[in-house]
């Protein structure tokens, strides 16, 4: 009773901090909820900021979705754990759906706007938002890995690390129209959808006939060919069922890191799909090695 009553009086306050764009403030937290960083509705993040510090890491969730739908709420519960705690900054944020007039690299600017709005937002209260993890499923995964590897020189608060959950890596594997792996086409939908979800996400019209004269593009929206010997430390997470993310994609992320020789570990699910949820301890295992990467990269 005590606990439906505080989760009440907690929404509430959610409520009215979204009405009125104040944070909440608790003993060890700043939080903002709806947070805006750019013009666009879904330019928003919920944000929270560990208290009596002068300098903080970030961690920053991206959701999934398949870059079309999706939301950061999904992440609210995490943001506040992991902030109270690691006493670090953390972060989920909404970005612009792909579609005919939006694509992966608009995304990746949003992720950019995201970070300048939180380091003016911890600067506001003390806190130099110096060092950040990026981690998010699926699609946001994707972008995840894309903003970690290609955009750390440029971004208001450089990437050190990266999580992924059954991020599409190499978006050119025909396996994303039909996967003998599991026997069947793609989970999301037929050739036609998954030729669509391409031409939005790469900004080439791509159809099933026309991607190889799409290759160029859509390896613009593989994380596996941004990786360098210079690339940030990777966790990859991913289930051998899965019927969406082809399993040889994290095989071959996990390849060329370990050629390029940088630090990651590789995390099998056997027996779960794209939602990683049969396989409690392999998932166990990941979040020891996502604390362990927070705990080297963001504390120390």
């Amino acid at each position: 009773m005590i606990a439906k009553i505080t989760a009440f009086f907690m929404s509430i306050i959610i409520f009215f901090s979204q009405l009125l764009g104040v944070p909440v403030m608790t003993s060890e937290n700043i939080t903002y909820y709806n947070l805006s960083y750019g013009d666009h509705e879904r330019h928003t993040i919920d944000l929270c900021i560990p208290k009596n510090k002068e300098q903080a890491g970030l961690v920053l969730y991206i959701h999934g979705g398949g870059w079309f739908m999706g939301d950061k709420d999904i992440y609210r519960d995490s943001i506040k754990e992991i902030s109270e705690r690691f006493g670090v900054a953390c972060a989920a944020m909404n970005y612009r759906y792909v579609c005919d007039t939006v694509d992966i690299n608009d995304i990746m600017d949003d992720v950019d706007a995201a970070m300048v709005c939180i380091k003016e937002t911890g600067k506001k209260h003390g806190v130099d938002i110096n060092r950040s993890i990026l981690t998010g499923g699926s699609a946001g995964a994707n972008l995840s890995l894309l903003y970690s590897y290609s955009r750390v020189e440029g971004s208001a608060i450089s990437p050190v690390a990266v999580m992924s959950d059954c991020s599409p890596t190499d978006l050119t594997d025909d396996y994303y129209y039909y996967n003998p792996e599991v026997g069947k086409g793609n989970g999301m939908g037929n050739e036609e959808f998954i030729s669509q979800l391409l031409s939005w996400t790469c900004g080439v019209q791509v159809t099933y006939e026309t991607r190889g004269e799409a290759a160029e593009a859509i390896k613009k929206i593989s994380p596996l060919y941004y990786v360098t010997e210079n690339s940030v430390p990777t966790i990859i997470n991913h289930g051998t069922k899965d019927d969406i993310v082809p399993f040889r994609n994290a095989v071959a992320l996990d390849k060329k890191l370990t050629e390029c020789g940088v630090e990651h570990y590789f995390n099998i699910y056997p027996n779960s799909d794209h939602g990683l949820a049969n396989d409690p301890d392999c998932r166990e295992k990941s979040m020891q090695q996502f604390y362990g990467f927070i705990e080297k990269y963001l504390l120390e």
